[in-house]
C-alpha cells in the first residue's frame, strides 16, 4: 500500500485501478442525463408507445 502511495505521490496522479474500465462507467452513470438534455433540447423525438 505504501508503494502505491508513494507512486500516486510521486508522480502527482490520482489512483486508477487496472481492472476498472473508467471510460465505461462514466458512460453509465452518465447517459440518462445526456439522453434528457438532447431530448430536452429536441435532438431526440419523444418515445411513442
Amino acid at each position: 500500500m505504501l508503494r502505491i502511495i508513494d507512486a500516486m505521490l510521486s508522480k502527482n496522479q490520482p489512483y486508477r485501478d487496472a481492472s476498472v474500465n473508467y471510460e465505461e462507467l462514466m458512460v453509465q452513470r452518465n447517459a440518462p442525463r445526456w439522453l434528457k438534455m438532447l431530448g430536452k433540447y429536441g435532438y431526440l423525438a419523444p418515445q411513442q408507445a
